[in-house]
């Protein structure tokens, strides 16, 4: 009896289950990491509230030498590298780029995510707490409508946004080590350099640029452990241009 060749059939699908809301939610509240940040947060803000007045006040009545020399360019550039018209299109492009090549949605899906959750959470902060700003030399809270300096916006974006775009190079193997650890040391410097010129122009008080930091750590790690838990499905059925496959 003659063999008969198989010919092959339709590609099997197989179904994709995806967490529910329940499990979602369950899974950001249980991440550790995020837990040890949100207490941070929260120790920080009662903190701020009253006994880092001494280290804030101290930090903000310092000299200010070459003051008028360079305050302007101080303001025009280092203070402008944290800022979200800045951050927002290094991470756009990154997330753009990595999603062509990988015919996949998550890049963008991530970085709208992680940026919309840190906007809201500072936003919150901000306008529950009104805190006055440094240049008015009164580190109380709730100083009254106009008055929005705690936590730093600017602080929480050189987190999120650009360890946003650090852990997307890192997830899609767009980089290598090397190259990812000089990334993560470009983070740390803009980071730190972004608090130092704050401090100086009396933007921010010292504790407002610590309560920013964590807040964008809290938001990254939230959006990373998202990822970990949204099935890794291809989308190249529905992808509009083309590329290369999601690993």
């Amino acid at each position: 009896m003659r063999d008969v060749p198989l010919t092959p059939g339709p590609p099997v699908v197989r179904a994709v289950k995806w967490p529910s809301v329940s499990e979602i939610a369950w899974g950001l509240a249980s991440d550790r990491i995020a837990i040890i940040l949100a207490v941070a947060l929260i120790v920080v803000t009662m903190l701020a509230a009253g006994p880092l007045h001494p280290v804030d006040d101290f930090l903000n009545e310092l000299p200010r030498p070459y003051w008028d020399l360079i305050r302007e360019p101080l303001i025009h550039w280092p203070d402008n590298v944290a800022s979200r018209y800045v951050a927002l299109p290094v991470l756009g492009v990154v997330a753009l780029q990595l999603a062509y090549w990988h015919r996949s949605w998550r890049p963008i899906v991530l970085s709208g995510v992680g940026v919309v959750g840190i906007m809201s959470l500072v936003s919150i902060m901000k306008l529950g707490i009104n805190r006055g700003h440094a240049k008015h030399y009164d580190p109380e809270f709730f100083a009254g409508a106009g008055n929005v300096a705690f936590p730093s916006g600017h602080g929480s974006n050189a987190i999120l946004i650009y360890g946003l775009v650090l852990f997307l190079i890192i997830r899609f193997g767009a980089a290598r080590p090397h190259i990812i650890r000089r990334l993560g040391y470009c983070i740390v410097g803009i980071a730190l350099l972004q608090s130092a010129v704050s401090i100086y122009l009396h933007f921010h008080w010292f504790s407002d640029l610590v309560a920013g930091m964590i807040a964008g750590g809290f938001a990254l790690r939230l959006t990373i452990r998202l990822d970990r838990m949204i099935p890794h499905g291809r989308t190249v059925e529905w992808w509009p241009w083309y590329g290369r496959q999601e690993d």
